[in-house]
Formats: C-alpha cells, sequence, structure tokens
C-alpha cells in the first residue's frame, strides 16, 4: 500500500494539484466566487498537505528541515515578508496616482488573456534579472550575485526554505511584479490567476519529494528543474525560470535529467560566504565589496574573464 501511494505522490501528485487550480479556478470566475477566500481556503490546505507528505515521504532524509534550519527559515519569511509589504505598499501608493489617467493596456482584454501576458512578461524580466544575478560579472553582476547567494547557502532544499531571500532581492523582485501589474492595470481575475500559479510552483520549486512531472517539464518550473537550480556543480545549476520553462528553452538554458538528483546542493565554495544560518552575516554580504572575489558570481565564466 505505501509503494502504491509513494508511486501516486511521485507520477500523480503534481497533475492533480494543477488540474485542481484549474478546475478550481474556472469555477471561482464562472460562479462570481470571492476570489480573496478562494485563494485562502485553497492555499492553506494545500500547504499543510504537501508538508506532511514531505515529513513522510522525503526525497532525501539528508535534506529534510531541522529544528536549527526551521529557526532560520523563519528569520527570513518574517524579513522578506516584512520586505515585500513595505515595497508593495509604496508601490501601491504610486499606482494610486498612476491609475487616475491610466487604465492598462491590458484592459481591453479578457482576464486570461491578461493572465498569460503578465505571467509571460513577468517570467521574461524575472528570467532575466536571475539569469544576470548568476553570471553577469563585474561589479554590477557581483553585486546581484552576492545579493541572490543567500537564496543558495542552504545545502539542501525542502518547502519552508524556500523563504530563504535576502530583502534586497525580495524588493528587486517585488518592483519587477507590481511594476508590470501597473503598467498592464490587470483586474482582480487575472491578478488571482497569477496569484494562484505563483503559489503552486512556489511550493513545488523546493520540494523535498520525488516528484516526476515528465512533459509538463517543459511548461513547468517544478521540483526537478529547480532542484538542478541549486546545484553546487556549476554545469547543472541553470532553470532560471520561476514559474513557466520558456525563456530557458528559447534562451538554451533549460536542464532537465529525468531520474537524477544533484550529489550536492548551495554554492560551489562554501567556505568563501557566510553560514547559510549567519543571517545577519548574510544580510551584510551584499556590501562586502570586492574583497570575497569568488563571490562575484556562481557562474565559473565569470572567473574566467579575471
Amino acid at each position: 500500500m505505501k509503494n502504491i501511494l509513494q508511486k501516486y505522490i511521485t507520477y500523480g501528485l503534481y497533475p492533480t494539484l494543477l488540474i485542481t487550480h484549474i478546475v478550481i479556478s474556472s469555477l471561482a470566475i464562472g460562479l462570481g466566487w470571492d476570489l480573496k477566500k478562494v485563494a485562502l481556503f485553497t492555499g492553506v490546505p494545500q500547504f499543510i498537505l504537501l508538508f506532511a507528505i514531505e515529513f513522510i515521504f522525503p526525497l532525501k532524509p539528508e535534506w529534510k528541515m531541522t529544528r536549527k534550519s526551521f529557526i532560520r527559515d523563519l528569520k527570513y519569511f518574517v524579513s522578506g515578508g516584512l520586505t515585500i509589504f513595505l515595497t508593495n505598499t509604496a508601490i501601491g501608493y504610486a499606482a494610486i496616482s498612476l491609475s487616475e489617467n491610466n487604465v492598462g493596456i491590458l484592459r481591453q482584454f479578457s482576464p486570461v488573456v491578461g493572465f498569460i501576458v503578465v505571467l509571460l512578461a513577468y517570467e521574461f524580466f524575472l528570467y532575466w534579472y536571475h539569469r544576470l544575478s548568476h553570471e553577469m560579472g563585474g561589479r554590477v553582476g557581483g553585486f546581484l550575485w552576492r545579493v541572490h547567494s543567500i537564496h543558495h547557502l542552504p545545502d539542501k532544499v525542502y518547502l519552508l526554505m524556500h523563504a530563504v531571500f535576502h530583502p534586497l532581492n525580495s524588493i528587486a523582485v517585488s518592483i519587477i511584479l507590481q511594476g508590470l501589474l501597473i503598467v498592464a492595470g490587470v483586474d482582480s481575475v487575472s491578478l488571482y490567476l497569477l496569484n494562484t500559479f505563483v503559489g503552486l510552483q512556489g511550493l513545488f520549486s523546493h520540494y523535498n519529494v520525488d516528484i516526476r512531472a515528465g512533459f509538463l517539464n517543459y511548461v513547468f518550473v517544478g521540483t526537478e528543474l529547480h532542484r538542478f537550480h541549486h546545484s553546487a556543480n556549476l554545469d547543472q545549476a541553470k532553470n532560471y525560470g520561476q514559474i513557466i520553462s520558456i525563456w530557458d528553452l528559447v534562451f538554451g538554458t533549460f536542464r532537465y535529467q529525468p531520474g537524477v538528483y544533484p550529489e550536492r546542493l548551495g554554492v560551489a565554495e562554501p567556505v568563501d560566504y557566510p553560514d547559510s544560518n549567519q543571517y545577519w552575516r548574510g544580510f551584510l554580504f551584499p556590501f562586502a565589496g570586492e574583497s570575497i572575489k569568488s563571490g562575484y558570481s556562481q557562474n565559473s565564466a565569470y572567473s574566467a574573464a579575471e
């Protein structure tokens, strides 16, 4: 029985939740349900379910959350959440004044079209911000990498580890998203759809469970793809997309090896970085300057350029 359940989790859990999201979203939009309540009453049970499954059926026991890593994650969750809240509030005030004469370029289209366009645009800008943070090099690239490297310090991936981000990284992502929403002028339905898929992919991207999505990996960035992004092997550490795979496929950074797992996670040279549990050292790390040469980039191309 356990083997049957394990096999379902591996091959059926992700498509089941994906289909469930599509069905619930269709019903919510078609029947005029309160989208905020729908997001809450689907998001919380989903998180609890995934958390329980990860605890019982971990892909690698050594990647499981510990008491020490939970305390670390909680610190980043609080600081990241506060940062995003303040950033969104500030941008929100700006959006109010801008919206007086600007109704958005997507208001004339259906919510589904608006969602698709915003998703593609959001992923495009986020893809390049993410890729440049790894590969750009130089002073600017070095700073971007040191900011983003905090997310790569943990040597394990699991559900709650998704929260480990430097506040500056959270601000940049929030600005990209909110800026697009202001320009596009999307309605509540498009925003709900976007948040729904961002939330689902965010949970699965750092999931310590043997999930095999097959052909869906060529559409969505899930566990199999993003796990390689956290590999300490620089040849594997690609897949810069966050939600969908299209820009990795277009720009040649798509890495998919079914049934293969990274041997080691984290940064290539841990000795040159703060420990992932040292919150304040991590917070100050982006401002360390040129003295930390290997902290400029995870990508070996930068070292070659030096």
